[in-house]
């Protein structure tokens, strides 16, 4: 990816609130506004409601939204579509234009007022896309495939190779201060933070000679990162705990997405980074400490 952006041929651009990894790659980079900044439609994750959000302030600088960003270049180019000059009114109208099932029955009126609002189907009405048309526990259509019919574990197959020369499983989660990545483009957030750190169980620290506050490379086949270690046994043993996403130039020119696999899950083919081996050694002779 990077040799990639790189290359001389390439013209980027990149809309982004933050100079990102990626946006220091870019030709121009445009100042986005963030969501604080910026109307828009949003649905919730796993439920049924949605709301019509306000920006709580005015776009900083010369910050721009995704929407005003679109319309403005369509302009330039001399797009006639009418989408691109509506206001909000008018995108709500056409973003229900036609649809079907629950969401046809909410108020634009409604939604535009700020309230959420519940778009589920009535009760006894739900529909499944399932040969049965019902909630399949067990799955004739998967069991065909060649997969289990139910949920079952099943053995990684490389993991004992892998675990043999990688031993430890990468977990990442949030960070306390970074609740989400974009968070990593505020310097505050960052220093609270601290330094980019894995924490490691004592009893895998003492098994490699390494020490709370020791610089370390966390590495794999694919790639490594340089990280400062925490020892403590929040984490379990066996498992490289990494909070937080950083910028690379922070975590000695990588980032821990660098070390995950290419590989696609046995089943729905998605991202195996669950699966993602790694092992641990001092970045230094004797380990260089922060």
């Amino acid at each position: 990816m990077r040799r990639g952006l790189a290359r001389e041929d390439l013209f980027t651009i990149v809309h982004d609130p933050f100079l990102s990894d990626t946006a220091r790659y870019a030709d121009i980079v445009l100042p986005a506004a963030t969501y604080l900044e910026s109307e828009d439609v949003v649905r919730s994750y796993g439920t049924y409601y949605i709301q019509m959000v306000r920006p709580v302030v005015p776009p900083q600088g010369g910050a721009w939204s995704n929407g005003r960003l679109a319309q403005e270049l369509a302009q330039r180019l001399g797009l006639k579509d009418p989408i691109f000059s509506m206001g909000t009114d008018g995108l709500l109208q056409e973003l229900f234009r036609g649809v079907t099932g629950p969401a046809a029955g909410v108020d634009l009126g409604e939604l535009r007022a700020g309230g959420p609002i519940k778009a589920a189907p009535a009760p006894g009405r739900q529909r499944f896309t399932t040969p049965s048309g019902k909630l399949e526990f067990y799955s004739e259509t998967l069991r065909s495939r060649g997969l289990p019919a139910m949920p079952d574990w099943v053995a990684d197959p490389l993991a004992a190779e892998a675990g043999a020369r990688f031993p430890l499983t990468l977990l990442t989660a949030p960070g306390y201060f970074q609740a989400h990545t974009a968070y990593a483009g505020v310097a505050a957030l960052r220093k609270r933070q601290g330094p980019p750190e894995c924490v490691l169980h004592p009893d895998d620290a003492a098994a490699r000679g390494l020490e709370d506050g020791h610089a370390v490379e966390l590495f794999n086949d694919n790639g490594s990162v340089r990280l400062i270690l925490r020892v403590s046994d929040e984490t379990s043993r066996g498992v490289a705990f990494v909070p937080g996403q950083r910028p690379a130039a922070e975590a000695g020119g990588g980032t821990i997405n660098m070390l995950c696999g290419d590989r696609y899950s046995d089943m729905g083919e998605g991202a195996t980074y669950q699966s993602t081996r790694l092992e641990i050694r001092a970045a230094g002779p004797k380990g260089e400490r922060a």
